[in-house]
């Protein structure tokens, strides 16, 4: 049925192409569909979908984060590294692209820093649950260089949001090798 759904739209969205550029609705519909085939593993698909998506609504910064993601998943790593900063250049206030932003730059050797800068201001946005959830992105990237503060980061997470699986599993991780 979802297959179905995804053809339905997708047959829509091709056929009403030249109608539709410029049109924030149907940016949305590739950003939709774009999403759904990077969660099948398609991600040229995907890229496809979301550069279409980006260019009928440059003001998105949904669909320039998941291009972004698009193009992290296929290795192209500047080009994801762009639209990640793109993202954030249009909504320099959403949670969202401040935090894939930082956790992409948190992955990259050398790039910590600037990454956990975006990781707070992230947390600065963000409500107390998700607030939760980029503490324990901010413990991910500094546990490679600094133990004890990502320990504080995963506490922090955990005050928010008792629940949080990434960080309650990672500080016991880290408090079992001490």
């Amino acid at each position: 049925m979802k297959a179905l759904k995804l053809l339905a739209v997708a047959a829509l969205v091709a056929g009403c192409q030249a109608g539709l550029a410029g049109n924030p609705q149907a940016s949305a519909l590739n950003v939709e569909l774009g999403v759904s085939y990077l969660e099948q593993g398609r991600a040229e698909l995907a890229r496809d979908k979301l550069i279409r998506a980006a260019r009928q609504d440059p003001r998105s910064a949904d669909a320039q984060r998941m291009l972004a993601l698009a193009y992290e998943s296929l290795g192209q790593h500047p080009a994801a590294e762009r639209h990640y900063r793109q993202a954030v250049r249009i909504a320099p206030r959403d949670v969202e692209a401040l935090n894939s932003l930082g956790v992409f730059l948190c992955r990259r050797t050398g790039e910590a820093r600037e990454g956990l800068a975006f990781l707070r201001r992230a947390a600065g946005e963000a409500s107390p649950r998700r607030r939760a959830a980029v503490y324990a992105n901010s413990g991910v990237c500094e546990l490679a260089k600094d133990a004890a503060s990502a320990a504080k980061w995963f506490r922090r997470a955990l005050e928010l949001d008792p629940g949080q699986p990434e960080a309650r599993a990672l500080l016991e991780q880290l408090e079992t090798q001490n």
